[in-house]
């Protein structure tokens, strides 16, 4: 993604079970500044949701993160979150990061 070239030719995707999906329904996201579409984002339909149900159904109770019971998924998160923080010394990363939010 582009910040600084968005166009309404740009679509957005779900992500479920790790994968970008489409849906067979796109709705124009307005930018707040110029009241012009910015790009397109997915309008998930009630016949498109069984896969996200399927999925929220694999993941425990207790979710996925818990640290009680999954140290090492914990552990692997505190260091991704370091590895976001560095790389948000960047200036380059973190004014792409400004334009998108």
């Amino acid at each position: 993604m582009d910040p600084n070239n968005l166009s309404v030719k740009d679509k957005g995707f779900n992500l479920v079970k790790g994968n970008w999906t489409t849906t067979k329904e796109y709705k124009d996201l307005v930018d707040p500044l110029t009241g012009q579409p910015m790009m397109k984002y997915p309008v998930t339909s009630l016949e498109e949701i069984d896969p996200f149900i399927e999925s929220l159904k694999s993941c425990p109770k207790s979710g996925l993160h818990n640290p009680f019971k999954n140290k090492e998924r914990y552990l692997m998160l505190a260091e991704v979150n370091r590895k976001v923080v560095e790389t948000m010394q960047d200036p380059e990363v973190f004014n792409f990061f400004v334009k998108c939010v």
